[in-house]
């Protein structure tokens, strides 16, 4: 059975792949540390391509034109370099204007890709380069508390978490608890408000975790700036009650925010992460997960969505749903003691 895997937890280790889209070069090693926003890895694409039509320039035809070319394919070239250039009283000349390379020769033109822009896979938090990707990245492995979330924007961030709690909902509220928002990451309640999330990006903010978001804030979200983490997803959700210890905890702390979106294909989730300076147990890597009798859950589907609590019962039969549906369920003794039964596949397992 696919189980859906929430990390809130701490003391436990933590292993990322972090690396590029396609083919580059490595710039780490085995047992380098590294720390957030370090590069791991690059590729250079180049910054344009220019073609050169020399047989229309030079009105020959074809296989004149590339008798008057004087560069071969893969050759670097300099600015001011000629590329192609014609014989008599009227000649005419093709310069390069930047640096770059002759990346094809064809039916008289020149093709070449000028400039070049790196692209970067950076460190997303501190720790050690345990495995090479080749020719792509590496893994990197820490010791810390993880508290992972379901939706994020895509960016991440570093700073001292503060934690406001539910009580903020309105741009004002947060100007008038006096506090420096400056370059900290801030934990707040469920986010209706467009104008909540302007005020509190004016205020300097380094990262924003929320327990839910207004589905009609998504996009404002993706171009927010910094990196926006959601706990519960999308709705009017408070914070459940694992999440919200957890926080508890990190508050006062340096804490990494990785606000990645979320991926099913490698179970990637947004997370925050406080790291240890060193692992302390090698034997803390992840073991296979299963759903059993005291697995902490979070509940997912109206009316518990965001609720959390103890598995305390698995039927072995299947029970028939009003959606005519025959599913697993499972006995769920929610944190306010009251007894649920709810679809196993309803269910994020809580490590």
């Amino acid at each position: 059975m696919s189980l859906d895997i929430l990390r809130i937890t701490h003391g436990r280790q933590i292993c990322r792949p972090i690396q590029l889209p396609m083919r580059g070069r490595v710039l780490v090693r085995t047992g380098q540390r590294v720390e957030m926003d370090d590069i791991i890895a690059e590729y250079v694409l180049p910054e344009r391509f220019m073609v050169y039509n020399v047989q229309r320039g030079f009105g020959l035809s074809a296989s004149k034109a590339e008798s008057q070319i004087e560069r071969l394919v893969g050759e670097h070239v300099e600015p001011g370099d000629v590329i192609a250039q014609s014989s008599g009283l009227f000649a005419r000349v093709f310069r390069v204007p930047q640096e770059g390379r002759v990346i094809s020769i064809h039916s008289g033109k020149v093709i070449l890709a000028l400039g070049e822009v790196k692209h970067i896979c950076r460190a997303s938090f501190p720790g050690i380069v345990v495995e090479l990707i080749p020719e792509r990245g590496a893994v990197i492995c820490g010791q810390g508390a993880i508290l992972q979330g379901v939706w994020g924007n895509g960016k991440n961030a570093q700073g001292e978490l503060i934690h406001l709690g539910e009580a903020v909902t309105h741009p004002y509220d947060q100007k008038e608890l006096d506090i420096e928002l400056n370059g900290k990451i801030v934990s707040l309640g469920s986010c209706l408000r467009e104008d909540l999330l302007t005020a509190l990006l004016e205020s300097g903010a380094a990262g924003l975790i929320v327990s839910s978001l207004a589905p009609l804030l998504q996009s404002t979200g993706m171009n927010l700036g910094i990196p926006l983490m959601s706990l519960a997803g999308f709705g009017d959700i408070q914070t459940d009650a694992y999440s919200e210890a957890m926080i508890k905890e990190m508050v006062g702390r340096k804490v990494f925010l990785n606000a990645y979106m979320p991926d099913p294909f490698s179970a990637q989730r947004p997370e925050m992460i406080v790291p240890l300076s060193e692992i302390e147990d090698e034997g803390l890597f992840d073991e296979e997960v299963r759903l059993r009798i005291g697995s902490k859950v979070r509940l997912i589907g109206n009316p518990y969505t965001g609720n959390a609590g103890e598995v305390i019962e698995l039927p072995a039969e299947m029970e028939r749903f009003a959606s005519g549906l025959e599913l697993p369920v499972a006995v769920v003794k929610r944190t306010d003691d009251q007894l649920v039964r709810i679809p196993t596949s309803n269910l994020e397992v809580i490590i």
